[in-house]
Parts: C-alpha cells; structure tokens; sequence
C-alpha cells in the first residue's frame, strides 16, 4: 500500500510541474502564435523581456528552454532581459512546454512581447 502512494504523490507532482509551465505558443505574441506551422518558414526570432512580477523589473541571466523531440533549444536573456527564441514550423506544430531557470534571488517571473522596431 505505501508503494502505491509513493507512487500516487509522486506522479501528482511531476503532472502539475508541467502544468505551472507555459507552452511555446502561450507566450509568443498572438499574431505569432496563431501562425499555422507552414507560415513560420523563414521567419524571424521573437524578442520577449522576462521581468519580475508586479515591478516589471528585467530579469538578466534568465534560461529558457525549449524541448521538442528533435532536441533542445537554450536562450539566455540578457542584461534588459531580452531573450530571442526561434519561430520554426516544427516548434509551431509540436508547441513543447517552457522550461524556465531562474537566476539565483528571483522568485517569479512573467514574459513580455517587445514590439520590433
């Protein structure tokens, strides 16, 4: 009985650990999001800002990770907090969850779509 609860909790933790991340399309901009996956050939990176929540405050040093079945794409966001992360048919069509790493005092973060110029 005690094997079968371990086992009970310990599912429960890894389903809702998905379930707190964003998928891929979930933080890109809507007029990139609602791309079918064709219309993302030969399109460009998205530029997001990851900031602190409730101070908008950019979170430097931020890893962003995208696992899909053909690999692993990594971003780190920059002093701004600027993080470019790729727009490919395959990552449209698969739309893999968001890993997001935090740097070492921050306790949250949200993503923000920069306008380009």
């Amino acid at each position: 009985m005690r094997r079968w609860m371990s086992l009970a909790v310990l599912s429960a933790g890894l389903l809702s650990a998905c379930a707190l991340r964003p998928n891929y399309r979930q933080i890109l901009p809507p007029d990139v999001s609602n791309l079918a996956p064709v219309q993302a050939r030969n399109h460009e990176d998205v530029t997001l800002r990851l900031v602190e929540p409730g101070t908008n405050r950019p979170l430097p040093g931020v890893k962003v990770y995208l696992g899909t079945s053909q690999g692993r794409s990594a971003s780190v966001s920059d002093a701004q907090g600027l993080v470019k992360l790729p727009v490919t048919p395959h990552l449209l069509q698969e739309n893999p969850l968001v890993e997001v790493f935090l740097p070492a005092g921050a306790t949250g973060y949200a993503f923000e779509a920069v306008k380009p110029e």
